[in-house]
């Protein structure tokens, strides 16, 4: 969820209209009880001396603030620039201090001088799909709502596992609680898909974070926290996913991969319904829909695979090696990542032995280097096997935030399944 950065602050009450009468009430009763311990996080920029970011918290048991890490990531970024305040109910802002954080779950955990005598309890079982559930936030800076809304269980098709949550979450709610009708807190909010779509961290990622949580995380050492956490992260995921065999799936005259786990779906197109192409073409792509949030302009852990077989058709020799030429050259990185995150991409290409009588085999390996994280990478390959210069299979992946002997596990396995018939 993007962080908003409005200016004016006026604290209201606001209720969703439309909502069932039962959960309305509900919802006011929780309301009532806990916006003591609900506060609004402020990124506050140490030289205008204003908010350059805002968000949502909350007091657990215990005596804890959570929060989710996007909404504090600017000041682990950069921890001279910025400082993290806390503004209560009563308008007073509190320096807070950041404890720790799971960037992979985005959770951060926070303290504050504040000793209210109430605070939220957590849940010890998750609810009942289709159960009431409130998420608490402020949305857009207009002050602090609850949002009532229905518990969904964990996304379908998720690696990093998400609560979904049929309710409104809106910019600025990040790091607000959900609760039950209880009162006890099941996740927080992080995300939003629009239209009634939202997303929680589940509480299991929490407590994770709180059994792991010591002394605060020193500042020289955020780097190397997250670093550390990215490194375990995509260990588990490539483990996973080198570990099984990768289902086949035909692609013109050759075998491609299929769908090689459930988390990075596949979809299919061509231009068979364009009778004014020139040239043929079938596609295969396979996109991971989650990613790891690490600042604005740097996000990692997503991988994407592509197939594409191309018919000549209606084009001349000339003008199909130009096609290829001209896809070849067009692969680019599946993350978003700036200079000051990441090196300069350094490749290697190669030619290799024939992949059937008549054919060529073409391919070019890239890297570059996490700045802040070097044991991490993202690399890129693209390869295209082209027979008697009348057909060809262009095939393609990235993957982000990888280590270097996992790249290499992936790439010889993936160039190992694909097949000529």
């Amino acid at each position: 969820m993007k962080l908003n950065t409005l200016s004016g602050f006026l604290w209201l009450f606001i209720l969703v209209l439309g909502a069932p009468a039962e959960a309305q009430n509900n919802a006011d009763s929780l309301f009532q009880e806990y916006e003591k311990v609900v506060f609004q996080v402020q990124l506050i920029e140490k030289n205008s001396n204003k908010k350059s970011a805002i968000g949502s918290a909350f007091l657990i048991e215990g005596g804890h603030i959570i929060t989710n890490y996007h909404v504090v990531s600017s000041f682990v970024q950069s921890p001279e620039q910025y400082r993290i305040e806390l503004l209560t109910r009563e308008n007073q802002n509190l320096v807070a201090q950041l404890i720790d954080f799971d960037v992979v779950n985005d959770l951060a955990v926070l303290d504050a001088d504040i000793n209210p005598n109430i605070s939220l309890k957590l849940a010890r079982i998750s609810p009942k799909q289709g159960e009431d559930i409130f998420s608490i936030g402020n949305p857009h800076d207009y002050g602090m709502i609850v949002s009532p809304g229905t518990y969904n269980g964990i996304t379908a098709h998720s690696f990093y596992q998400r609560i979904n949550f049929t309710g409104s979450i809106n910019p600025g709610m990040s790091g607000g609680p959900v609760l039950n009708q209880a009162g006890e807190v099941i996740g927080v909010n992080v995300a939003t898909a629009g239209n009634q779509l939202g997303f929680l961290v589940p509480l299991n990622k929490l407590l994770s974070l709180l059994a792991d949580t010591g002394p605060a995380v020193e500042v020289e050492n955020y780097h190397q926290h997250i670093e550390d956490q990215l490194f375990a992260s995509q260990e588990l995921l490539f483990t996973r996913l080198l570990n099984k065999a990768w289902p086949a799936a035909q692609l013109g005259d050759a075998i491609v991969l299929n769908e090689i786990a459930p988390f990075i779906p596949c979809w299919g197109q061509s231009n068979a319904e364009n009778e004014k192409a020139q040239f043929k073409v079938s596609d295969i792509n396979c996109i991971s829909k989650e990613k790891i949030y690490i600042n604005r302009q740097f996000q990692s852990g997503n991988i994407e695979i592509q197939f594409s077989w191309l018919d000549r058709d209606k084009l001349n020799a000339m003008q199909f090696t130009q096609l290829l030429e001209n896809s070849f050259s067009r692969a680019g990185p599946g993350n978003v990542a700036g200079k000051k995150n990441v090196t300069n991409y350094h490749c290697n290409q190669d030619f290799t032995a024939p992949v059937k009588q008549n054919a060529t085999f073409k391919s070019t390996y890239c890297v570059r280097n996490y700045k802040k994280y070097p044991k991490l990478y993202d690399v890129l390959l693209m390869s295209v096997s082209v027979h008697d210069n009348q057909s060809a299979l262009m095939s393609h992946f990235t993957l982000s935030g990888v280590s270097e002997e996992n790249a290499q596990a992936f790439t010889q396995k993936f160039l190992g399944a694909i097949q000529w018939n």
